[in-house]
């Protein structure tokens, strides 16, 4: 649901610095970064595109060198998770994005607080 006074946020209270990872951790042979959205992302092209910019940053992150020596042998699986549904055309920006994440190899999931969610591709 919308939160009342969701004016008063900023993009980077919405999902956080675009610069920098926000959660990995690995589990059995996957590996997972995880980009965490707080409060209600409105569709807007500022939050789309801010989103975008935060996901290509993740892409090039597990693209690295570094990345690929630490965690050889490991699957990277994104996830994005929300604390509150977001507008419809986050929704739909997202479902564009599945072939494009995968298309680096990398399994691109969602997650609505507790429970994973799919997107069917509109």
């Amino acid at each position: 649901m919308h939160t009342e006074g969701m004016d008063s946020h900023t993009i980077d209270d919405l999902i956080g610095d675009i610069h920098q990872i926000d959660l990995s951790y690995t589990l059995e042979e996957n590996v997972y970064l995880v980009l965490v959205c707080t409060g209600y992302l409105d569709g807007s092209p500022e939050i789309q595109k801010a989103l975008l910019d935060k996901m290509e940053g993740y892409l090039n992150h597990i693209l690295s060198d570094w990345f690929k020596r630490e965690y050889a042998g490991l699957n990277p699986i994104l996830v994005i998770c929300f604390d509150e549904k977001p507008h419809q055309l986050i929704l739909q920006l997202l479902s564009k994005c599945i072939p494009w994440v995968e298309g680096y190899g990398v399994e691109l999931k969602f997650k609505l607080k507790d429970n994973y969610f799919n997107i069917t591709t509109f």
